[in-house]
């Protein structure tokens, strides 16, 4: 079979332990490429050391062998930075691109669109993934800082987005309103989920998971007899964590025996710490950071609820990991949440944004844990798994590399 050979860019580093949807998108994509299919990355390096800018590098994600090209070195990529990362990223591109450094593929493909612009008169057939529903821009509480420049994204995207040969979206919103934008073009525009990788987030046995639950207890500093609530994600005004403190504070309140295991960094970080201090809440807060896949997944199994307290999402992927791991999950209504999480089954969804009608959704999963944990979670994942959820994908990527 001809092979396809695809080319990723975005601003990350496949390799570091970064906590993100997207991240984990792409890495997904390279690890389960089938065999006819090559991957490549030009992105941002977190180590000059292991993988040195302006060179290509080989590397693994599992048993999958890629290419990775980084045209920038961060070893932090969760801080902010005066100029954003995507832009540094498409600015670095530029000369690169001009000096043919990077070779000949079947296919360029994008997880932002500014890059792109790099590649404007590249003939190059290109793919598009859209992460998340860009009317948010009109939010000024957004942490996408093109909010402060709505009418200028929204030009990009009318010079580049007629450039993409597809475009695929996680947020089925953001579909209709391409759609109604681009209608010379609405073909292009498709829906495609997330998905959860089933080799690592998946159920154990109730004794396998008491056993891990005692070694954790004791790494974490917490009581086997606790009650665990988790959430997983960056801590910035999307994913608002400090509506989840001040429902977990009402929780408390009622519920002693509760305990908040937060993973994940961000710009919020000292923020978030010192509203949970207000609270009174520093000892029953634990602030674990950035953690492996492996390491989340042993988290989820011995918790006993998943929080998502977002104010915008498309289809978070933690969501699925969780229910993936048999853990019923309380939720905002945000983003496609309610394609797995089903109220009465495996978990609620709170239908107000404040910390009384979150709290009151809490407490109602808590007390139904035992109706709600198990196989009603991992049975509503079944299908998002990257099998089924990333052949389309790849026969695009065969469709485009034909044309």
């Amino acid at each position: 079979m001809e092979e396809t050979s695809v080319c990723i860019i975005y601003q990350t580093d496949p390799l570091a332990s970064i906590p993100g949807g997207i991240d984990t998108f792409i890495k997904g994509i390279i690890r389960w490429a089938p065999e006819d299919i090559s991957i490549s990355m030009i992105g941002i390096s977190t180590s000059q050391k292991d993988r040195p800018v302006g060179k290509w590098s080989e590397c693994y994600l599992g048993n999958r062998k890629f290419n990775f090209f980084p045209v920038l070195c961060q070893s932090n990529l969760g801080k902010q930075n005066r100029v954003p990362l995507t832009l540094r990223l498409t600015f670095s591109l530029l000369p690169n691109k001009l000096l043919q450094k990077f070779g000949v593929f079947n296919v360029l493909e994008f997880h932002r669109v500014e890059p792109c612009l790099a590649f404007l008169f590249d003939s190059t057939p290109k793919n598009l993934f859209v992460h998340q529903d860009m009317s948010v821009l009109n939010d000024q509480k957004s942490d996408i800082r093109w909010k402060y420049f709505p009418n200028l994204f929204y030009a990009l995207e009318n010079l580049l987005l007629p450039k993409f040969d597809s475009v695929y979206c996680v947020k089925e919103s953001a579909v209709r309103a391409y759609r109604n934008r681009f209608i010379k073009h609405k073909s292009k525009f498709k829906f495609i989920p997330t998905w959860m990788d089933p080799d690592i987030f998946s159920r154990i046995s109730e004794n396998a998971r008491l056993g891990l639950k005692i070694k954790l207890s004791s790494m974490y500093g917490f009581s086997q007899d606790d009650v665990v609530l988790i959430s997983v994600g960056r801590l910035d005004h999307q994913k608002d964590p400090l509506l989840m403190l001040d429902a977990f504070a009402k929780v408390y309140a009622k519920k002693h025996k509760v305990r908040l295991v937060m993973v994940g960094d961000g710009v919020l970080k000292d923020q978030v710490k010192k509203h949970g201090d207000k609270l009174g809440l520093k000892e029953r807060i634990h602030f674990v950071g950035s953690r492996s896949a492996q390491e989340i997944a042993d988290l989820l199994r011995i918790a006993d609820l998943f929080l998502l307290s977002s104010a915008y999402e498309g289809m978070p992927m933690c969501v699925l990991e969780a229910l993936g791991c048999g853990l019923p999950v309380a939720t905002t209504d945000v983003g496609e949440v309610s394609r797995v999480v089903s109220e009465g089954i495996n978990g609620e969804i709170t239908k107000i944004r404040s910390p009384e009608s979150f709290s009151a959704t809490i407490i109602s999963c808590l007390d139904k844990i035992a109706q709600y944990r198990g196989s009603p979670c991992s049975n509503a994942v079944s299908e998002y798994i990257p099998a089924k959820v990333l052949e389309p994908v790849y026969e695009n990527y065969r469709r485009l590399a034909s044309k």
